[in-house]
């Protein structure tokens, strides 16, 4: 499936008429709903509404991309606008931002798979300045949707891990006080970290598991010895006294389906995804659940 395989002209507006995002993205829903992607767009507008955070990617400067999973559309199609002079969207405090492109993607729940495929095709292009700067110049809607971004952008016919995984995840280093990095742990409701070394080398993993089995062998399982008010964690030890070393990883290019599958028949939670021993990301099954079945 190539990229270009859900765009027509008949969805692209080059050049939009429209000064606000709302407007835009009215007008693209509209689009959409003609073109028969959409069953019932009022009451996929109502669900637009809500302004849920995870429905918009706001690309700096240069394109806003909006992505809607909904029972409301009949398949996964995509729509675009082009304003040279940038579409506004209001921020608090009387702030805003511009943008000169806006990426409107609809499917129904059983495309989930394949829409997150596309959120991250459009993700991965419209940072790049080449690309805006080729949706800019389409003199037409047939230009814009045949242009070779689109037309050779390949979509693997399987999810893959990089689909999914969490990119720049938060980590922590082998030489972190304990203590540190447990709060760290605990604030950030992650239940694990990575653990790397400055070149982002994967060394290990830090999680709920090991903290509680270092808390069960030195306070719980001890015989007393450790005073009151100095729990073992405020002493010297680091990340590495404590981590596990052997580490379940995957790849960015493999499989979701083979990936959840070893997940569940090792019992693991999450997995650092790597490439040639570098941490790239971070997968787990809540981000399985939660962008394959979520709203």
């Amino acid at each position: 499936m190539k990229l270009a395989d859900v765009l027509a002209p008949s969805r692209v507006l080059v050049p939009m008429s429209c000064e606000t995002l709302d407007a835009a993205r009215t007008a693209l829903l509209e689009r959409l709903a003609a073109s028969g992607a959409i069953d019932d767009l009022a009451g996929l507008q109502a669900r637009v509404s809500e302004e849920r955070g995870e429905d918009m990617v706001a690309i700096a400067d240069r394109a806003f991309l909006l992505h809607y999973r909904t029972d409301k559309a009949s398949s996964l199609q995509v729509a675009i606008g082009v304003c040279r002079d940038g579409i506004r969207r209001a921020l608090d405090e009387g702030t805003e931002q511009r943008a000169p492109v806006v990426v409107v993607v609809v499917g129904p729940p059983r495309t989930a798979a394949r829409q997150l495929q596309v959120v991250r095709a459009f993700g991965r292009l419209l940072p790049k300045e080449e690309a805006i700067a080729a949706l800019l110049d389409a003199p037409s809607a047939e230009a814009l949707a045949t242009l070779p971004m689109f037309t050779d952008y390949e979509i693997p016919d399987q999810l893959l891990v990089r689909d999914l995984m969490t990119e720049r995840p938060r980590t922590t280093t082998a030489d972190v006080p304990l203590r540190r990095a447990a709060r760290e742990l605990i604030r950030s409701g992650l239940g694990a970290l990575p653990v790397v070394d400055d070149d982002q080398r994967l060394l290990g993993m830090l999680s709920e598991r090991e903290l509680m089995r270092h808390l069960l062998a030195t306070e719980v399982l001890s015989d007393g010895s450790s005073r009151p008010g100095s729990p073992s964690l405020q002493g010297t030890k680091t990340v590495r006294d404590v981590m596990t070393r052997q580490v379940l990883c995957v790849a960015p290019e493999q499989r979701v389906a083979e990936v959840a599958a070893l997940m569940s028949n090792k019992d693991v939670e999450r997995v650092p995804v790597v490439r040639e021993g570098r941490l790239v990301g971070f997968l787990t099954r809540g981000d399985i659940v939660r962008k394959l079945i979520g709203s």
